[in-house]
């Protein structure tokens, strides 16, 4: 077996006939993921013809590539940039804050809690203490995958599948929170509610969260966000930083 060691990063790879992927981990680590997302910002900010589609994911970038140009210029221009820069030493500075109100009333707190081995009450603390980062969106429309907590909650996913879980519930695992776009099922522990809308088709911007984006949780009562529900935003604020 091959040892994945951080030193062979950031690595491309080419994935079918007309993508490459450009890795910069073998894990998903703090490093990694600000890696991934500041080259996807820069590759682009450089608005190549060449270059069709651009998806960032926890600790890579895929890159669909145009295969009426000129495919060897265009892979060695993207190896270039991947070169230019120390891309896994890059500090993260965020743009934009959100501040969600959420209650922690969730069917498997107390279980996510115990696998935690903290209180809820030190849970909760914990949760809404800790300035979260959009680390990627996927899975359903504009679903952030927040992160990271500490590693005490690097709690495994259950056994089974939870039917559904509704629209803005906050579940966890793996030392990631999310907030879902839909009902849905899932594998992740229902912690907590909001009333957010992370996808609103009727909104000037449908998708409300960016990856890079920090997000706090403001501990809100199960009425309260019962009456946030006809807000789009379910009462969270957004935070332009400098």
């Amino acid at each position: 077996m091959i040892e994945q060691t951080q030193e062979r990063f950031p690595e491309l790879t080419f994935v079918g006939v007309d993508g490459v992927l450009l890795r910069f981990g073998a894990d998903v680590t703090e490093q990694a993921n600000v890696a991934a997302f500041s080259f996807h910002q820069h590759i682009d900010s450089l608005g190549l013809q060449s270059i069709l589609e651009s998806a960032p994911s926890l600790s890579a970038v895929f890159l669909r590539l145009d295969l009426a140009g000129d495919l060897d210029a265009t892979v060695q221009l993207i190896e270039a940039e991947m070169r230019a820069k120390d891309w896994l030493g890059l500090a993260f500075r965020p743009d934009r804050q959100w501040t969600i109100p959420c209650s922690f009333d969730g069917p498997q707190l107390s279980e996510a809690v115990g696998l935690a081995g903290v209180s809820e009450a030190d849970a909760i603390a914990q949760i809404t203490d800790v300035r979260l980062r959009v680390l990627t969106l996927g899975f359903a429309p504009g679903q952030p995958y927040l992160g990271s907590l500490e590693p005490h909650w690097n709690i495994p996913r259950m056994d089974g599948i939870a039917p559904k879980v509704p629209a803005g519930a906050l579940v966890v695992a793996v030392r990631q929170l999310i907030i879902f776009s839909f009902e849905a099922p899932t594998g992740w522990r229902h912690i907590g509610q909001t009333a957010f809308r992370c996808f609103d088709k009727d909104r000037t911007t449908p998708f409300a969260f960016e990856a890079g984006d920090v997000v706090r949780f403001a501990r809100a009562s199960t009425g309260e966000i019962e009456d946030l529900r006809q807000d789009t935003f379910g009462g969270a604020r957004l935070e332009t930083l400098t």
